[in-house]
C-alpha cells in the first residue's frame, strides 16, 4: 500500500539488486531454530528508491555501516525457492 495516499495500484519494475544500509540490527532472542543467529537484520535502500528489510550475510556484525554499499545474493529455501539477502559490495580493486 502506498504510504503516502494508501493506493493498492502497482507497478512491477526490474531491480538491480544494489544499495546502501540505511539500518540494522543485530538480533540475538528469541531463537528459532530456522535461523542462524546473530541474525542481521537490516533496511536496505536500493538504488532505485525502494527501501527493503532483509538480512546480512557475509559480514562481521562489527563490520557494518550506516551507508555501506551492499548486492542482493541469493538463499534457498525449503521448498526449491530462494530467498534475497544482502552482502557487502566488492570494492573495485579486490
Amino acid at each position: 500500500m502506498c504510504p503516502a495516499c494508501h493506493s493498492l495500484e502497482f507497478e512491477v519494475i526490474d531491480l538491480v539488486g544494489e544499495g546502501v544500509v540505511y539500518s540494522y540490527a543485530i538480533l540475538h532472542h528469541p531463537q528459532n531454530p530456522a535461523f542462524e543467529y546473530p541474525v542481521l537484520a537490516a533496511l536496505i535502500d536500493l538504488d532505485e528508491g525502494v527501501r527493503v528489510l532483509s538480512n546480512l550475510v557475509e559480514v562481521d556484525p562489527s563490520e557494518i555501516t550506516i551507508g555501506m554499499p551492499v548486492t542482493v545474493d541469493f538463499r534457498p529455501t525449503r521448498h526449491d525457492a530462494a530467498v534475497p539477502v544482502f552482502k557487502p559490495k566488492a570494492k573495485a580493486d579486490d
